[in-house]
């Protein structure tokens, strides 16, 4: 019996951020259930290959589309424009794929719907949503290290007015749609995105179980499909390979550290990271670039030592996690929070504030400590007293071992599969299924 056919769509893989790498991580278990094609307008290397090995059929432009940047480009919604001549141009490769199609799924990372324009409107569609966009609906991304906004609120709103009715056009598009269901990968995610388009939100948050508000199988929800982790890049033991990079490492600490990973800035609450890692007097390492020169001048005032990496492998991150005293993890409106997730799995204790996406994975004491902002002295406290406990072997081991297992029963690359499978499934794709427990989520953790 021949696979049904499943058309992933993805308007940048180019980014390779958390969204773009999710979907690389989960496609050999797509690939099991469906034969796949992945349509983007920026295919990177690391996704040719990937799809190279699974058999997985990639279109794409000829030259990569790149995303038009600036605040002209925001104010005027030149990306999403932009995109969508790009996709028409790409529709003599791309339209007989859908065409043929059992099944379509678009990926969402910050933007990209505008690709619903071509798929038929009988065909089934999954539309994941992994946040809403930050730049339009929030202003952390506006905001300086310390907090102050960079331009005027009101000027802000203004100059995004025809971005936000750009936004608003296709997820109105998107809500009226047959055959339709729509999640996001956390239920604080999908509680965002649907207070954005005044949509109703599940309650039972549960991976593939959708639901429809009519006869014509449109959305009744905003649903979770749940990111996916690869045990495997995240070994719970140091494996010969690793361990030899971890020795020739140029940039390898000469003590114990402390890590954040991601692009410093506001949203990722760097200057708090820098907090903690000054009242405890432990280094911190910082991988993934971003406002680094606030950062560093974050770190000379509070008088903190900072070592800023440069670009570095992914066997050199996983060796840098897996050596750490601790992840610290302070981000703002994060949805999910893959690293916190990652550091536990090869064994490095993960200290979060007790904040949006964090809330559905770290339960305090149990696999890491979810810990308040650490912007009070209290705060600050509790955070020095966690950096302590980090540093006992036995809350290492015990952590440890109870997140490796809720990530297994939980939040991996199956479980995604399986959660779209299902989904597809409810509206009539003969696509199979199996038994896996497909657990509630946890909210809180």
């Amino acid at each position: 019996m021949s696979k049904p056919r499943l058309v992933i769509l993805h308007r940048n893989m180019g980014l390779l951020g958390g969204a773009q790498r999710d979907l690389i991580v989960a496609l050999p278990e797509h690939a099991k259930r469906w034969s796949v094609t992945v349509a983007t307008l920026n295919a990177p290397q690391l996704l040719l290959d990937r799809c190279e090995q699974l058999g997985i059929d990639v279109i794409a432009p000829d030259v990569p589309w790149q995303q038009p940047s600036g605040p002209i480009a925001e104010i005027t919604a030149r990306s999403g424009r932009s995109a969508l001549k790009a996709w028409r141009r790409l529709r003599g490769k791309l339209q007989p794929a859908l065409d043929a199609s059992d099944a379509c799924c678009i990926v969402l990372g910050t933007g990209g719907l505008e690709v619903i324009d071509l798929i038929p409107d009988n065909r089934p569609l999954f539309v994941y949503i992994h946040e809403r966009n930050k730049g339009i609906y929030d202003d952390v991304l506006q905001r300086d290290m310390d907090g102050n906004l960079r331009n005027s609120l009101i000027v802000k709103r203004l100059a995004l007015t025809y971005l936000r009715r750009w936004d608003q056009r296709w997820h109105k598009h998107l809500w009226k749609r047959p055959k339709t269901a729509v999640s996001a990968n956390t239920p604080t995610s999908s509680r965002m995105l649907a207070s954005t388009y005044g949509w109703p939100v599940s309650k039972d948050w549960i991976a593939g179980d959708v639901k429809f508000r009519d006869e014509q199988l449109r959305p009744a929800d905003v649903g979770v499909l749940w990111p996916a982790i690869d045990p495997s890049a995240w070994p719970a033991e140091e494996t010969e390979q690793e361990r030899q990079v971890w020795g020739s490492f140029n940039h390898k600490p000469t003590g114990p550290y402390l890590l954040t990973i991601g692009r410093a800035c506001f949203m990722k609450g760097s200057k708090e990271a820098v907090q903690v890692a000054a009242a405890a007097s432990i280094p911190l390492v910082h991988v993934g670039g971003g406002e680094v020169d606030e950062m560093q001048q974050q770190a000379a005032t509070l008088g903190a030592e900072l070592i800023i990496m440069p670009r570095i492998d992914d066997m050199e991150i996983v060796a840098l996690m897996r050596n750490a005293h601790a992840l610290i993890a302070t981000a703002r409106t994060e949805g999910f929070g893959l690293t916190p997730m990652e550091a536990t799995m090869v064994g490095t204790p993960a200290l979060v504030v007790s904040d949006c996406g964090f809330t559905h994975t770290v339960t305090d004491g149990f696999n890491g400590r979810r810990l308040p902002w650490p912007t009070t002295e209290e705060g600050l406290a509790e955070w020095v007293k966690a950096v302590e406990e980090a540093g006992n072997e036995v809350n290492r081991v015990a952590w440890s071992k109870a997140g490796r297992e809720r990530i297994l029963e939980r939040f991996t690359a199956n479980h995604q599969a399986e959660g779209l499978a299902r989904s597809l499934a409810t509206m009539g794709v003969d696509v199979e299924t199996t038994e896996l427990e497909m657990l509630p989520g946890l909210d809180p953790a």
